[in-house]
């Protein structure tokens, strides 16, 4: 199984461990072990032994156990002196409590079954030191059925050295000693469910089906039995120790790094640490390379995302974001210094100029509504409005993906307050086009947990409508979100292009896509994949380099590769260095504000050029080298007093160095420099030179 995270694709294997048969055969023909053996077999003679061998702690399901074998003999009287149970309980020091707790209840709870049927239970306590490896295959060895009955496992090999103590009670030689072994009676919960496919499973905490399943070992024909002994000793005596090791080995050897990424970086402290992969090519945005392509465009398209790229993002404090959605606190809003920035690009008749937020309508027409042609794309692009260059009160908005049906709802929203309400610190969250419910607040793992189930839920609830079910920000603190089928920033880019490029016969040669999380990252794919396309038109040979999985279909791709020039050239960007379908990125929301102030910058510049001869002009010196009264207004053009207060224009003043050809240098007027006539002279001359250079420093 392959899954991709941060940005790497990991492949996951699921392996049993196994044990070593050659280890455990030396240790069973050992008379220390072989006398322990027959000693516990000759202590409980006449009677079938039952063993288990477990921690002192509440997830091991001990209490289960006893309760299942209280209820097997309250209805199975016949047994009743026949069956013996040894409990053999590890100490558990380090679980505090929880081994208090159990220990006593274990205690009790062995006394009054033993004070009823006295010798049922035989409970032990003993340090791990004092289990290991030939004390355990002594007891199991003895055994006759095998009690592993976990609420909660991880590894536990005790099932599979049972079995292998027992490998031979289907030869002939076996059956003469006439006892019904090898049986082992497991729980489903148990880490080696999935491998033991003869044991008896059952779910600890249906006590009847535990007492069913006692019933059903002793009273079981030999066919059964046997069949069942000859499936779990053939897993055990193949899939060894060794051959697990050689499985891992060969897995580990056969993992290759993907060569299209170069760069791995660690994020995060202590469990949260996690490495994330970033493509070789993904580099820190190249803002003079983007200004060259900025000056040099004739229409340019710029998308932008609103929170955590232009503005800072009110999802990071959990607190702020709580009083947010319950209307406690204003979100954060934009700057004067970005409301100038952006009024500037929109007043350029070579840009358009959207901002794509996942926000309601309300709260981007609140903010934006005074900039003129701005296009404003509200709750991830179910909804847009045009830019428009009249400034008027109200905005028109149009929907992207038609709303058809929206009866689910109020069904969503039912389902998500039982969840609410059985989760503390979750809430949910409506909008006009989705419904959120988050967790980001709840304890973190039964927070997530919850949210796998409520996914579950919802999606069977729903599976009719026509909604997407998502599960995000997982790294914020998660939710789950559902909103109508086809929502998406990548969709919502194309219409743009479509209706701003298509309708009105443009072609855009420049396209700057700006975005910070994973709500972006269809966007940013959707506008590197046109970018590309036009890309592998002008250039084939770099078909074989691969981009990031596109989140829309080249069938909407196809749709607007009539709208974009030849030569265009696309930036995509994400906040943060993070896995992302993203090209480059830039550090966070400051540098953005730069970015889009050195975009207005090269838009005001003075673009009035000069010949060389009008250089020369501009100095005062004719050809002859002789200073003419010729001044620099003659050749500035005419610019009015309100377009100078716009245009910081920097004029070319009489007062710069002035260059001319060798002829005129030869025509100057030579200034007569003495000739020393000893070395006493000239160096005496160049330390009266010196010091008038060090005195020029004293005003």
């Amino acid at each position: 199984m392959a899954i991709d995270n941060s940005g790497r694709t990991v492949s996951i294997t699921s392996i049993h461990a196994g044990i070593d048969p050659t280890l455990l055969s030396q240790i069973l023909q050992h008379s220390i072990t072989f006398e322990k053996s027959h000693s516990i077999q000759d202590q409980f003679r006449g009677k079938v032994i039952m063993a288990a061998i477990d921690r002192l702690e509440t997830l091991k399901g001990i209490p289960l156990k006893l309760l299942a074998i209280e209820r097997f003999l309250q209805r199975r009287p016949q047994w009743v002196g026949k069956v013996v149970l040894i409990q053999i309980g590890i100490s558990a020091f380090e679980r505090g409590d929880d081994y208090t707790h159990t220990k006593a209840t274990v205690l009790e709870m062995a006394s009054s079954i033993n004070n009823r049927w006295p010798g049922t239970i035989q409970f032990q306590e003993c340090a791990e030191s004092e289990m290991r490896l030939q004390q355990r295959l002594a007891i199991l060895r003895a055994a006759d059925i095998c009690l592993t009955v976990p609420v909660r496992d991880g590894l536990n090999q005790i099932p599979l050295e049972f079995s292998f103590c027992h490998r031979d009670a289907a030869t002939e030689r076996g059956m003469m000693d006439g006892r019904k072994r090898g049986i082992i009676i497991m729980s489903e919960f148990a880490s080696c469910s999935r491998i033991m496919r003869g044991a008896l499973q059952v779910n600890p905490w249906k006590i009847a089906e535990l007492a069913n399943a006692f019933d059903n070992a002793l009273s079981m024909s030999s066919e059964e039995r046997m069949r069942r002994i000859r499936i779990s000793s053939e897993y055990v005596t193949r899939v060894t120790s060794q051959r697990w090791a050689l499985a891992v080995l060969l897995d580990l050897k056969g993992a290759e790094k993907n060569e299209d990424i170069s760069k791995y970086a660690g994020a995060g402290l202590g469990l949260n640490f996690r490495l994330l992969g970033m493509d070789k090519d993904f580099v820190s945005l190249d803002t003079n390379r983007v200004a060259k392509s900025y000056k040099n465009a004739r229409s340019r398209l710029i998308l932008l995302d609103y929170g955590g790229t232009i503005l800072h993002n009110d999802n990071v404090d959990s607190i702020e974001r709580f009083q947010m959605v319950k209307q406690l606190r204003k979100a954060s809003e934009p700057t004067k210094q970005l409301f100038d920035s952006l009024k500037q690009l929109c007043s350029n008749p070579r840009n358009v100029v959207f901002v794509v937020s996942g926000k309601e309508r309300h709260s981007l027409t609140n903010v934006f509504n005074n900039i003129p042609n701005l296009g404003l794309a509200a709750e991830h692009g179910m909804f847009v409005t045009w830019p428009s260059s009249k400034s008027v009160s109200k905005r028109i908005w149009e929907t992207v993906v038609p709303i058809k049906n929206t009866s689910w709802r109020s069904l969503a929203i039912s389902i998500m307050e039982v969840y609410t309400s059985r989760t503390h610190g979750s809430y949910i969250e409506e909008t006009e086009m989705k419904v959120l419910w988050q967790y980001r607040d709840a304890d973190p793992e039964f927070g997530y947990s919850q949210s796998k189930e409520l996914e579950d839920h919802l999606s069977n609830v729903l599976r009719d409508y026509d909604v997407n079910i998502l599960h995000g920000g997982v790294e914020e603190g998660g939710y789950v979100e559902v909103r109508p089928r086809g929502v998406n920033k990548g969709l919502l880019s194309l219409h743009v292009i479509k209706h701003m490029f298509k309708e009105k016969k443009k072609k855009f040669d420049f396209a700057l896509v700006l975005g910070d999380d994973h709500c972006d990252e269809p966007m940013l794919s959707a506008m590197r994949q046109v970018g590309r396309r036009m890309e592998l038109m002008n250039n084939p040979q770099q078909a074989h380099v691969p981009l990031p999985q596109l989140q829309v279909s080249s069938f909407d791709i196809e749709e607007v590769s009539g709208c974009v020039a030849t030569d265009i050239e696309t930036f995509t960007c994400t906040v943060g260095k993070k896995p992302t379908a993203a090209a480059s990125y830039l550090n966070d929301v400051s540098e953005v504000h730069e970015l889009l102030e050195a975009l207005n910058r090269i838009s005001t510049r003075d673009h009035t050029f000069y010949s060389s001869v009008d250089l020369r002009s501009l100095t005062g010196v004719n050809e002859t080298g002789v200073y003419n009264s010729m001044t620099v207004n003659s050749l500035k053009p005419e610019i009015s007093v309100a377009d100078n207060k716009q245009a910081n224009v920097e004029t070319i003043t009489s007062g710069f160095t002035r260059s001319m050809s060798m002829g005129a240098m030869s025509s100057l007027t030579r200034q007569n420099t003495p000739i020393s006539s000893s070395l006493t002279q000239f160096l005496g001359a160049i330390g009266d030179e010196e010091e008038e250079e060090e005195n020029a420093f004293f005003f």
